[in-house]
Formats: structure tokens, C-alpha cells, sequence
């Protein structure tokens, strides 16, 4: 299955170990929940899918990589104590709590939630002396004497040999009590992730070119050439940030983070290819409705160039998109915030203690790493507009005002994306007709993450899907 299969399935597999019956017992005893075991290559997202469920189902999170534990912090040191047995005294060993085991009381204690995800990662590169006490773990749920807590899903991850030398299998009996979910690559489940997170156009359409390249691992005499999903989002980040600060890009910087010659090479070359041709366009006359000079000098480019064009011009959009949507966001928790203390006896004080509760919620959130950075970055922003809003204010009117002024200006951003989208279509069917990059920038236009409330609205697309797209169009409708 893909990565975005297996988030599906351990979502499902958290709620039903979870479930409780009437008299608050587990309707899966302990016993019969197996432990989740996801093996697949690096850098698909088999650790943050983890991060991502416990944030959107409010659970616990803790999550440990073994490598970097020994057999004392997983089992506990021990202790000598003394005992009698039959009348006689002897001396005994017991150990303490775990390490491991302790973080999830801990945890526990500090949310005053039950419920939580034991994630190991890299399971299966423990050392000899760490595996007896990883299979206790996964086949009775416990470390030592200590058991882990009711309501709590293991779940663990790892590499198969192919790909981490130092990886082992595990025996028949082991793989008989846990469930095994197989991850594969898939890069068009990740393209939708990427468009999400907009990430560097460049390498979006290369790997549209060479989607063989998404994933390689390759060993010859000399060592291991690989690149992986990882260090694509890796460069992309980075390039993003050299592009906003004004520094050179160097076709070594490539090779740093695609460990494979050839691959870095080629993406070297088709990077000047992309910059070339991004410097041809100018994305806001394109949007604003008023570009038409680039049409036929693109026209007469190769299909790489015409390819990179089409991501760079969907890249823009999906900034666009994005902008539109922190804005709406924003605007929707002061409306809510304001709700939530208008009609409370001192609403100013109200306000500030709601604000208060907020911040400290979110701090805990960061502390116990359940915070995804987006979020955190949208509830900083909240607190900073709602501080400046009470900060000296003698009632709740300038945060009222900025609620009327968050709406005006949010309707107005909305209007705005749907005539820059209609005008990305126009320019897209002015220049290609109905060719294969009009083909691609509607298929790929539908998965932009918020797209779909203005997709049904605008003619435009619909004439086009129904040119070119006759079956998008039945779903779509």
C-alpha cells in the first residue's frame, strides 16, 4: 500500500484498539491488539504520518528511535531487594521502570489523556542485547514487569535490508503477532503532498518527466547511490530559501542532497532550463490577466521547458491559494474567539483568559511534539493580532472591528483568487490550445489543496474539462 493507504488504515486501526463498550472496558482486549509494524524505503513519511494522526486525532504521541537506545533504558536498571519466600530471606533482582514506559506515564500525566501511540522507529536495527526485550514489547505489551498502559497503540517502523545493511528480519513467531503493513513508493500520492506543502516547482515537473527518479537505490563496486522522497522535499526547502535570500545556486548544492551521479546531473540540467524559462514569465500579469507577450515564445520551447512553465504557473497558484486560506483561517478564530467571550459578564477579561488558555495549550502541544509547524505558525499569528487588538483597549470594539474588517477583506481575497485562477485558464488555453499542457495544469489544478469551492463555480474550467476532460467534468458536476 501507499503511505497515504496506511495513514487511512492505522486511523482506523487507533479508533477501533480504542473503542470502549458501555462499562468502559476496551472492546479489543490488550491481548488481541496487535502492534502495527510498517516496513518500506526511507523517506516515504513513515514517521510523520505518526505526528500527523496524533495531532488530528488528540492522542498522545510518544515516539522513540530504538537505534539510539541500549537494553538498560528499555528495560530499567536494576535493583536488589530483598524477599521471602517460604519463611527464608533472599535477595532478589526487580528493575525499574523503563525508560520508554515512564515517557508514556509521563506523557499521560501532563495531556490527562489516556489514549496514545507508542511509535518505535527503526525497530529492526535494534542491537542483539535490545531484541529480547523489543519482542516482550510487541508480543505482550510489556517491559519487564511493567505494562504499558490500556488505550495506548504500538505501532513501529523500519527499512528492509535492501536498504539499511544493518536491518534484520524478523522470525516467524515475531511477524505472527503484529500486523504488517508493506509501504511502497508511489510518487503520484506524494505529488498531491508536495502540491500541499509547495514545494520548489523545479522539482516538481522534473520528477513529472522522470517520475523513474522519485525513488533509486542503486549498489555497485565503489558503494550505494540512492535519492529518496526525502531528500527531494530536503532540496526543495533549501532551494526556496536560496531563491528568497538572493544566494547562487551551484549545481554541486544538488548532488548534496541527490546522492546519486546521474540523477544530480540531470536535475542540474534541467534546474537552468527551469530558471530560463521562469525568467520569461512574469507570474503577475499572468494572473492579473494582462500577460500575452510570453505565448508564443513559449510555444516554440521544448516539452521540458513548456512542462516547467505549466508547474511554475500552478506553483503560483497554489501560493495564491494558500494566501487566501491563512486569510480565511484567521478571519474564522476571531469570529469564533469574539463569539466565544461576548456574552460573558466581563467579556474584555473573558478574552484575555481565553487568550491565556490558548497560548498555554499550544505551548503544551509544542512541547509534547503534537504541533504540526503550519498550525503553529497560524496560532502565533492569532495571538499576535489578538494582543494588539486588547493590549489597552477598554472593551471588545477594536477586536469587533477587526471581525467586520477580516470578513470584508477575506470576500474580497476570494473574489480576486477566482479571477486569477480564470485568468491562469486563459492564458494556459491562449497559449497551448488544448494541448497536453493544458491537459496536465487542469489535472494537476483539481488536487491544489482549497481549489475545489472555486472549481465548481467557474464556467471556465468546466468548458475546458468538457473539451478535454469529459469524465473530470461528470465527477466534478
Amino acid at each position: 500500500m501507499d503511505i497515504k493507504q496506511a495513514k487511512e488504515e492505522i486511523r482506523r486501526t487507533v479508533l477501533a484498539y480504542t473503542e470502549r463498550d458501555a462499562l468502559g472496558a476496551l472492546r479489543i482486549p490488550m491481548v488481541r491488539q496487535r502492534p502495527l509494524l510498517l516496513m518500506g524505503p526511507p523517506g516515504v513519511g513513515k514517521t510523520a504520518i505518526f505526528y500527523q494522526l496524533a495531532q488530528e486525532l488528540g492522542v498522545n504521541l510518544v515516539s522513540y528511535t530504538m537505534t539510539h537506545h541500549t537494553r538498560q533504558s528499555a528495560l530499567g536498571l536494576p535493583v536488589i531487594r530483598e524477599k521471602t519466600f517460604g519463611g527464608k530471606t533472599y535477595t532478589a533482582t526487580e528493575y525499574t521502570m523503563s525508560e520508554i514506559l515512564a515517557s508514556v506515564y509521563e506523557r499521560i500525566e501532563k495531556t490527562g489523556v489516556p489514549t496514545g501511540i507508542l511509535f518505535l522507529d527503526e525497530i529492526n536495527c535494534v542491537s542483539e542485547t535490545l531484541m529480547p526485550a523489543m519482542l516482550q514489547l510487541l508480543q505482550s505489551k510489556q517491559f519487564g514487569t511493567h505494562r504499558l498502559p490500556e488505550g495506548w497503540v504500538i505501532a513501529a517502523a523500519g527499512n528492509p535490508p535492501a536498504y539499511n545493511e544493518s536491518a534484520r528480519t524478523f522470525d516467524t513467531v515475531t511477524m505472527d503477532r503484529v500486523r504488517l503493513l508493506q509501504i511502497e513508493a508511489d510518487y503520484h500520492v506524494w505529488r498531491d503532498y508536495a502540491h500541499e506543502k509547495g514545494l520548489h516547482p523545479a522539482v516538481l515537473s522534473y520528477l513529472e518527466l522522470n517520475p523513474e527518479h522519485f525513488l533509486c537505490v542503486e549498489r555497485h563496486a565503489h558503494g550505494r547511490s540512492f535519492v529518496t522522497a526525502r531528500g527531494w522535499e530536503d532540496l526543495s526547502q533549501l532551494l526556496t530559501s536560496y531563491e528568497r535570500l538572493g544566494f547562487e545556486i551551484q549545481d554541486t548544492l544538488f548532488g548534496e542532497f541527490l546522492q546519486h551521479e546521474e540523477i544530480a546531473v540531470c536535475f542540474a540540467a534541467f534546474f537552468r532550463l527551469f530558471a530560463a524559462c521562469r525568467d520569461r514569465l512574469d507570474l503577475a500579469n499572468i494572473l492579473s490577466g494582462q500577460e500575452t507577450a510570453a505565448a508564443p515564445e513559449l510555444r516554440a520551447m521544448g516539452f521540458d521547458a513548456r512542462l516547467a512553465a505549466t508547474e511554475f504557473l500552478l506553483h503560483a497558484v497554489s501560493r495564491e491559494l494558500a494566501g487566501y486560506r491563512q486569510k480565511k483561517v484567521l478571519t474564522g478564530s476571531l469570529v469564533s474567539f469574539l463569539s466565544s467571550v461576548q456574552s460573558a459578564n466581563n467579556p474584555l477579561s473573558a478574552a484575555k483568559e481565553n487568550l491565556s488558555r490558548r497560548e498555554a495549550a499550544m505551548a503544551l502541544r509544542k512541547e509534547l511534539g503534537v504541533l504540526a509547524p503550519e498550525e503553529e505558525l497560524r496560532e502565533r499569528e492569532f495571538a499576535a493580532r489578538v494582543h494588539a487588538l486588547l493590549d489597552g483597549a477598554e472593551g471588545l470594539a477594536p477586536l469587533q472591528a477587526a471581525v467586520e474588517d477580516g470578513i470584508a477583506r477575506t470576500d474580497a481575497a476570494e473574489r480576486s483568487l477566482a479571477e486569477k485562477l480564470q485568468n491562469a485558464m486563459d492564458f494556459m488555453y491562449a497559449t497551448f490550445d488544448t494541448g497536453q499542457e493544458l491537459l496536465i495544469f487542469l489535472t494537476r489544478l483539481k488536487h491544489l489543496p482549497g481549489v475545489d469551492a472555486f472549481l465548481k463555480k467557474n464556467e471556465r474550467y468546466h468548458t475546458l474539462c468538457a473539451e478535454i476532460l469529459p469524465d473530470e467534468l461528470e465527477k466534478t458536476l
